[in-house]
């Protein structure tokens, strides 16, 4: 029996609603509860689903729904993203990494069926204007994203640690001794900083980070996987 489509979900309630639902309509339906993204992508080449149910909170300590829209769609498979989460600039990550729509755990239960069914037949899973609408909102966020950050993107690798440890309260002399540089090299890296920023001091450089959103990106970017 062909698999028309693979649920892959770690919210049993619902995933199993679905599948039943659609097994009652004569649309062959599975559950897979996710322990690691390769097991989700391991299970769907074995099982060859017409359509892959993605839910983007996968309860994984690693990796998310929206990293693996990607991987599925290269192996030819729809792929439907099903989530709680509200976020638009989401949303609209999942259909430019290919997803055929994004439907809304809150939304009624046939609407969410409806969805599905659209989907496994190949038809448009959401409304073109609404897909339109979210993936110019992306556009423009990155757009602006771009502008906040181009001063930011001037600061060189050493400047950018030096604006970091900056951030984190730690004196130049402070800098200095961690990085075994010598203390007019730090302060020299800390008018650069101020140059290229465009503001006059260190605490001016530090607010512009908070205020822009650069010191949380950074952070993010070195947390541990």
């Amino acid at each position: 029996m062909t698999l028309c489509a693979l649920i892959v979900d770690d919210h049993g309630v619902l995933a199993d609603g679905l599948a039943m639902a659609l097994v009652a309509e004569g649309l062959p339906a599975e559950v897979h509860v996710p322990t690691s993204p390769q097991g989700v992508l391991q299970a769907v080449e074995e099982r060859r689903p017409h359509l892959v149910i993605l839910d983007l909170d996968l309860g994984l300590e690693r990796g998310s729904g929206i990293d693996l829209v990607e991987p599925l769609r290269a192996l030819g498979l729809r792929v439907l993203v099903l989530t709680g989460s509200t976020d638009r600039l989401v949303h609209a990550r999942c259909l430019e990494a290919g997803a055929v729509g994004v439907a809304s755990k809150g939304d009624p239960f046939d609407q969410l069926l409806d969805a599905i069914r659209r989907a496994a037949r190949g038809e448009a899973a959401m409304g073109r204007r609404r897909r339109a609408e979210l993936l110019d909102e992306l556009r423009r966020h990155r757009a602006a994203r771009s502008v906040r950050m181009a001063p930011f993107e001037r600061l060189t690798p050493k400047e950018a640690s030096v604006l970091l440890a900056l951030a984190e309260g730690r004196s130049a002399d402070e800098i200095a001794r961690a990085s075994y540089v010598s203390l007019p090299t730090v302060r020299t890296q800390i008018r650069g900083i101020l140059v290229k920023l465009g503001v006059s001091s260190q605490l001016a450089a530090v607010g512009m980070a908070i205020e822009r959103g650069w010191l949380d990106e950074v952070r993010r970017r070195r947390a541990p996987a």
